[in-house]
């Protein structure tokens, strides 16, 4: 088996475990509100954010167990924004990975509140982790809020649902793909870096990765939108009024994708001879299917 693939089935397994446990919940007078939240966060789900953190946490020399409330933070937030995302005053979308979206089966009520419990869970493991020192968890979470709130996702998800059209100039098609996807991924490398005592240029450096990497799995996504299977994708296609290959066309995104996949990988030269894992994670997220 592929090095790379044998490492993201075995920690995408151990995440998996973890999440079962900080999710679990045994009131009865909870157990709809719990299925809806294992629904969605057990969906088939990549888990691209915690390996991420884990592949970063490898460059300072740190064990999976060291991040692990971080990283499951990570996941639980991403599925937060997934639900959220989905519901009908949102995106209005009725499926999620090839299956009913959370609110198709659950309803809007419960799905919105999966999405709460979710974000607020995912604060709640990282300040509970006692490996982590006081200070730390403070930087992190705040990074983390910050990272969710109105300069983040809040903001690119308004920005996606007020000015998102055919008409969009490229500055606001920007900040939608910034703020709706690249901010979490960029997070789950500058949050790592807080933990591993990094360098304010080693940060620097992970961030730029990030953001690039981030932006161009968006322009993947569209290219996917335009051109993929909708059995392979799991999802409806070509619903979006406005993305990077309608605003640009497809070979101009293409272009595009490659030059944030070059500027990604000239970014962590600083770790030459550790960054293998940092390239390969890219050219699997960027050569994606679904």
């Amino acid at each position: 088996m592929d090095p790379m693939l044998s490492y993201v089935l075995e920690n995408t397994e151990f995440i998996d475990r973890k999440l079962q446990e900080y999710m679990s919940n045994g009131n009865p007078l909870l157990k709809v509100l719990q299925e809806s939240i294992n629904y969605t966060l057990f969906s088939g789900g990549k888990r691209i954010r915690p390996l991420f953190c884990f592949i970063v946490g490898e460059l300072f020399g740190l064990r999976r167990d060291k991040l692990v409330s971080l990283a499951c933070a990570l996941e639980m937030i991403h599925t937060a924004s997934l639900i959220m995302d989905d519901l009908p005053h949102m995106d209005n979308a009725m499926t999620r990975r090839g299956k009913p979206a959370n609110h198709v089966i659950y309803g809007q009520d419960v799905a919105a509140l999966a999405s709460i419990g979710l974000l607020t869970r995912a604060y709640e493991v990282v300040l509970n982790d006692p490996g982590l020192s006081g200070e730390k968890k403070s930087r992190v979470v705040c990074k983390l809020a910050n990272v969710v709130g109105i300069d983040g996702m809040v903001g690119g998800q308004f920005v996606d649902l007020k000015f998102s059209n055919k008409a969009m100039d490229h500055a606001t098609l920007d900040y939608i793909h910034t703020h709706k996807t690249a901010v979490l991924f960029a997070a789950s490398g500058t949050t790592t870096a807080i933990i591993g005592d990094a360098t304010e240029v080693e940060a620097q450096a992970l961030e730029v990765y990030a953001n690039n990497i981030g932006f161009a799995f968006q322009i993947a996504d569209d290219l996917l939108d335009a051109l993929g299977n909708t059995d392979e994708v799991g999802k409806p296609l070509k619903r979006d009024s406005g993305n990077f290959v309608m605003l640009h066309g497809v070979e101009k995104s293409k272009q595009v994708l490659q030059e944030h996949s070059n500027r990604a990988r000239e970014a962590i030269q600083l770790f030459q001879g550790r960054n293998d894992k940092l390239i390969a994670l890219g050219h699997m997220l960027l050569r994606r299917k679904s």
